[in-house]
């Protein structure tokens, strides 16, 4: 019986790599037929939705197949907790390693299988890791018991240690160093200058082969800019400050800070739902301690996912509208947006149920509002960049 539990959740892990290899093989075809490399990747976005409802799927049935198996002790609670995690990851890896076909054929990226799914184990680590700090206080694998006010300042030290190691994680997973062109580090940096953020630290992480073409900001008290290094070959000087801009104002609107904050306002969510199944214990009501787990790592998901998302998108849009008023041309930020959409692949218009789950609005909706920003705002799309 026991070994037939151990085979039979192998198999239901392994099947993560026989839907990802179908999933990748519909998206190559699409890219056969139409010839588009856009359209094809639209696609395949959207027919992932069925992966990630078998990982949820699957990974009850894995861990309940498996928390079975293991007697009732401590050390064996601090395994249940993590096992969610452990299988994410090692499910996010898998799919990574399938899903390289598709980069090789229809993005034709220069990166191995190797280096693509080394960056997905450090981009798992780096995404799970402070859940995986945080749920565990709740399943008793530690010795004390901790009233919800401990509790909440346990999470209120771990969301502030983590969003303060963030920079340096955030560089570690993405192999970043300090820009090498002189001519184009002395441009930024004069730029930066110019708008008063002489404390920002700017990288750039190699991503020519990959053929991302990004740049992110991060750090609530040492600010970084991170710039992929795609981005930096292929766009202008004027685009690639509009770019500046737009993370710029992420920093002077401190929307930094309001993310932080989401995290923050999902204690009150996370302690309410986890003390509402201590009164179900109490009242007699088993929980089996996987179901529990991975209950609150749904709903906290869920939360982000949804709400930070909605969040998200209307800092990005505040984010646009600073780089306009910093000076930035409307046609110089389309025109930078733009660039990104065709290095990226990315198509310009998307169903707007897809949208809403997504961090960033379409590269379509940005530049209508761009457009309409310029002209009633600001009175005309053309401004001269402040070099």
């Amino acid at each position: 019986m026991i070994a037939l539990k151990i085979i039979l959740s192998i198999i239901i892990y392994l099947f993560n790599a026989v839907i990802a290899m179908m999933l990748g093989n519909l998206a190559i075809q699409r890219y056969r037929a139409t010839g588009s490399k856009e359209r094809a990747l639209y696609f395949f976005g959207t027919i992932k939705s069925v992966h990630y409802i078998y990982y949820v799927i699957s990974m009850v049935a894995i861990i309940m197949l498996l928390t079975s198996l293991l007697p009732k002790t401590k050390l064996n609670y601090v395994l249940i907790t993590t096992l969610p995690f452990a299988y994410l990851m090692l499910s996010t890896i898998l799919s990574q390693a399938m899903y390289h076909r598709v980069s090789r054929i229809v993005r034709d990226v220069g990166t191995s299988m190797r280096e693509e799914v080394a960056v997905a184990v450090k981009s798992s680590m780096l995404l799970y890791l402070p859940a995986l700090v945080v749920l565990p206080l709740r399943f008793n694998w530690i010795t004390i018991e901790l009233s919800n006010l401990w509790s909440c300042l346990f999470i209120l030290i771990g969301i502030a240690v983590y969003n303060l190691a963030h920079p340096y994680l955030l560089r570690f997973t993405l192999s970043a160093k300090p820009l090498k062109d002189e001519g184009k580090k002395k441009s930024i940096e004069g730029f930066l200058n110019k708008h008063d953020m002489k404390r920002v630290q700017v990288f750039e992480w190699p991503t020519t082969d990959s053929k991302v073409a990004n740049a992110l900001v991060c750090g609530l008290i040492h600010k970084r800019v991170f710039v992929a290094s795609y981005l930096l070959e292929n766009l202008s000087e004027d685009e690639v400050n509009a770019i500046l801009a737009h993370e710029i104002g992420h920093i002077v609107r401190l929307h930094l800070w309001i993310k932080a904050l989401l995290f923050v306002a999902a204690i009150p969510l996370f302690l309410g739902m986890t003390s509402l199944m201590d009164r179900a214990e109490a009242s007699g009501f088993h929980i089996p301690i996987p179901i529990g787990v991975i209950f609150i790592l749904a709903l906290m998901l869920g939360y982000l996912w949804f709400i930070g998302s909605h969040i998200s998108r209307r800092l990005e849009r505040d984010a646009d509208e600073y780089a306009l008023r910093m000076g930035v041309p409307a046609n110089v930020l389309i025109s930078a947006l733009t660039k990104l959409a065709e290095l990226n692949h990315s198509v310009l218009s998307i169903h707007r149920w897809l949208e809403k789950l997504q961090t960033h609005p379409s590269f379509e909706h940005r530049i209508q509002w761009i457009q309409r920003a310029a002209q009633h705002r600001f009175g005309t799309e053309e401004r001269s960049i402040s070099k």
